[in-house]
């Protein structure tokens, strides 16, 4: 598990292993492939291996939130 402090944007990206992203701060958007979700506490997205993902805040507040890997991620 892993405590994310997003000020701006993370960039699209793959892991190997199935990512689950807890939303605990904050608002913003997600892109998960092609799909664009808006975000805000309490939101959870599951991202399967192999897919592009990406976050972006909204605003000034940072977007907090836990990334949780279900086995071993090349970090």
């Amino acid at each position: 598990m892993r405590y994310v402090e997003l000020t701006g944007i993370v960039t699209p990206h793959t892991h190997d292993v199935e990512e689950t992203i807890f939303y605990i701060e904050g608002r913003g958007s997600a892109r998960v492939g092609e799909k664009e979700i808006k975000v805000k506490p309490g939101t959870m997205l599951v991202i399967p291996p192999g897919s592009v993902h990406s976050s972006i805040r909204e605003g000034f507040e940072p977007l907090r939130y836990l990334a949780i890997f279900v086995g071993n991620p090349d970090l």
